[in-house]
């Protein structure tokens, strides 16, 4: 077996200039308030991050437990387009936007500037005495907070 290690030496003669700066990371959870989560969920709400979710993805859960209903909000590796993900376009969400139906909740897909993200709604179809809201009620709330996060990048 073979191994190789690649090295790299710095001089002092000014190779860090030269270095391609570093953007500072995004926290998730700090994306969104709690209010504006809290209004998708019908109750205040504090995210915990997950990172052992999907590999290489940095999502924020929040959950209302008592009415079996839960936001994630996922930061993304790749860069949303109609080629990458599907969807309904959704004009006045950051660059492009494109809305999913799911027939547990909904997905919105967001890229604003360099910054890809999802807000994506699901609530337990076996909860009892939950009402289900409608599609457009779902697609509305996850537009309202993808627009509130969207606005601050």
């Amino acid at each position: 077996m073979i191994l190789f290690a690649l090295g790299g030496c710095a001089t002092s003669s000014g190779d860090s200039a030269h270095a391609e700066p570093t953007k500072p990371a995004l926290d998730v959870c700090a994306l969104a308030t709690e209010e504006e989560v809290g209004a998708v969920l019908s109750q205040p709400a504090k995210g915990r991050r997950d990172d052992t979710t999907l590999p290489g993805l940095t999502q924020c859960t929040y959950v209302n437990a008592a009415k079996g209903r839960t936001v994630f909000i996922t930061l993304l590796p790749y860069e949303v387009s109609r080629l990458t993900k599907p969807g309904t376009p959704v004009a006045g969400v950051g660059d492009v936007a494109l809305y999913d139906e799911a027939s547990i909740g909904g997905h919105l897909y967001v890229r604003k500037g360099s910054v890809n993200f999802a807000v994506n709604y699901a609530f337990d179809p076996l909860a009892r005495e939950i009402p289900h809201e409608h599609s457009s009620q779902i697609r509305d709330h996850l537009e309202t907070l993808a627009r509130a996060i969207a606005s601050r990048l």
